[in-house]
């Protein structure tokens, strides 16, 4: 038996809920919604329904959710040539692949699918590279609350399977002239 369960935001949405029947293979409640559903719902509905089915929410960024732009985003990391190169110096071998890939982009924004292929992992094995250079970050600022990539602007993008892929994340303009200055001869 399914029955229809209105979401608790603002937006009118429906999902299907799986109640438990006997005698039927199904032994549990479940929700049963694609990746493709869920990432066409609105943002509010997409972390309500993380909250109901996980205990938690995709966290966004303090600037994505006030609708800051990059430059005036205090926490954004604005590196200048001096910090980038203090910055790639203190880096480890996957860090410093990461940062050619940003740096050889065509702009500011660069795929983590290409991140990843240069490191020679999937992307979905990339969490040390990130924790890497979020920690070389506050290193170099000082500054704990910092951030060097924005992932907010795009979605992730996922297989058939539901195996994360790609996604595209971005750096401010004067870290990415920066790294390029630093990286690209």
């Amino acid at each position: 038996m399914y029955q229809a369960v209105r979401a608790r935001t603002s937006w009118q949405a429906f999902v299907l809920l799986n109640r438990t029947k006997q005698g039927t293979v199904m032994n549990s409640n479940g929700l049963f919604i694609t990746t493709d559903t869920l990432r066409s719902l609105p943002r509010d509905l997409q972390d309500a329904l993380l909250v109901a089915t996980l205990g938690q929410a995709a966290r966004p960024s303090p600037a994505s959710a006030a609708g800051i732009l990059d430059e005036e985003d205090e926490n954004f990391a604005q590196l200048s040539p001096a910090q980038a190169r203090e910055f790639y110096s203190g880096c480890g071998e996957k860090t410093r692949k990461a940062l050619e890939v940003i740096a050889n982009s065509d702009s500011r924004q660069f795929h983590l699918a290409d991140v990843a292929k240069a490191i020679g992992v999937e992307p979905g094995e990339l969490r040390g590279v990130w924790g890497g250079l979020t920690r070389r970050l506050s290193t170099v600022t000082g500054d704990s609350d910092c951030y060097l990539i924005n992932w907010e602007r795009h979605d992730g993008e996922f297989d058939e399977e539901g195996n994360y892929v790609d996604h595209i994340g971005e750096v401010s303009e004067l870290t990415y002239q920066s790294f390029r200055r630093l990286l690209v001869k």
